[in-house]
């Protein structure tokens, strides 16, 4: 997976309230687990990999067809 797939990905995803709580919510506790600017892209990427994971790999599949 490369990074171009993840943005193009975030880009179109519809976001609802549950999904913007809890991105915040990981960068909130990355940032004090390291620093503010590590934290913000690990708790994107923990999103990503905890609760999107399915959809991700939907997604990836769709856009490598394109």
């Amino acid at each position: 997976m490369n990074i171009s797939t993840i943005i193009e990905y975030l880009k179109e995803k519809q976001w609802n309230s549950t999904d913007i709580t809890y991105v915040v919510l990981y960068m909130i506790i990355a940032s004090l687990l390291t620093t503010p600017i590590f934290g913000i892209p690990i708790g994107l990427a923990c999103f990503l990999y905890l609760n999107d994971k399915e959809n991700l790999k939907a997604f990836q599949r769709d856009y490598d067809r394109k």
